[in-house]
């Protein structure tokens, strides 16, 4: 079977799931939703400037009283997010989705809201890369900007539930760092064999590293250097040692290499769609298409 981002798409085509968008008054976002509800993939909830919305919907040709628009409080980043989120712990939605606004600005209301449940959220995206044979997760980019084992392995676990709802019945995680060489000078190689040595049998999952980028992704690479371990093959999941190296990593596949993407924040009671403002209404849809099935809790 081999999933893409088109795939997922069609996959979650009928599910009309409930999602809430927080500050929904934004092009981009709104794009996405028409043609995420135009599929039946999720119903919306537009939390945000209700006379923004409104003259956005109809720039875009859609009827503003074909949606569910909430304007709470003032309008703002704050008030939407926290209406939005409120939204789902009322079983008024399905999932989350950000908008016009900054990250950190929405998870600071996740994070002190019901929605977190124990387990520490991360930000896994997925990249369709022209020159690669299959999705690639690339994790954390979005949330967690120094992780240590602990979170790591957390992260890991995160990015294999989501596979695994999605249907792979096998999964392969690469942690990467600079080097194979395990050093105590270098911490994330400490802690990659640490992650590799663990049982992650429950995911059906091989892991293992310290390995370097090109050596997680190319069989060439492997085969040029030498380099043979238990459960190496291209990778599905690539582990990144640090938040800077994962955003920048996930930005030069999109800016360079002509990558499509899909995100999803993984972790809390719902999946939260959250990607870049810059991204494009596409990404945003693939996004939400993820969301629509991570939310459904769906396996093939």
């Amino acid at each position: 079977m081999t999933i893409t981002l088109q795939s997922l798409r069609e996959r979650a085509s009928g599910l009309n799931r409930r999602v809430a968008v927080a500050c929904a008054h934004d092009e981009d976002v709104l794009k996405a939703v028409i043609m995420a509800a135009d599929a039946h993939i999720c119903t919306p909830t537009l939390f945000g400037d209700e006379r923004r919305i409104r003259s956005i919907l109809g720039s875009l040709g859609a009827d503003h009283k074909a949606f569910h628009i909430v304007e709470p409080g003032d309008g703002g980043a704050d008030a939407s997010a926290e209406a939005a989120i409120q939204a789902v712990i009322d079983c008024e939605a399905d999932f989350l989705m950000k908008g016009a606004m900054s990250t950190s600005d929405l998870l600071k209301h996740v994070v002190r809201s019901p929605l977190v449940q124990g387990i520490p959220l991360s930000h896994t995206m997925i990249f369709e890369v022209p020159a690669y044979g299959k999705l690639l997760v690339n994790t954390d980019g979005g949330m967690n900007p120094a992780p240590d084992l602990a979170r790591k392995k957390a992260i890991l676990e995160n990015a294999a539930v989501l596979l695994k709802t999605l249907g792979y019945e096998t999964i392969t995680a690469a942690c990467v760092s600079g080097s194979e060489v395990v050093s105590e000078k270098i911490p994330s190689t400490t802690d990659a064999k640490a992650l590799a040595e663990m049982d992650w049998s429950r995911y059906n999952m091989e892991v293992y590293g310290p390995v370097g980028l090109d050596l997680a992704i190319s069989e060439q690479a492997r085969v040029h250097k030498g380099y043979y371990v238990p459960g190496v093959k291209d990778a599905d999941i690539l582990l990144m040692p640090n938040y800077e190296t994962a955003n920048c990593f996930g930005k030069a596949l999109t800016y360079f290499a002509g990558a499509r993407s899909a995100g999803l924040v993984v972790g809390a009671r719902c999946p939260i769609v959250l990607v870049s403002r810059a991204d494009p209404a596409e990404t945003k849809l693939s996004s939400l298409a993820l969301g629509a099935i991570a939310a459904k809790g769906e396996t093939t």
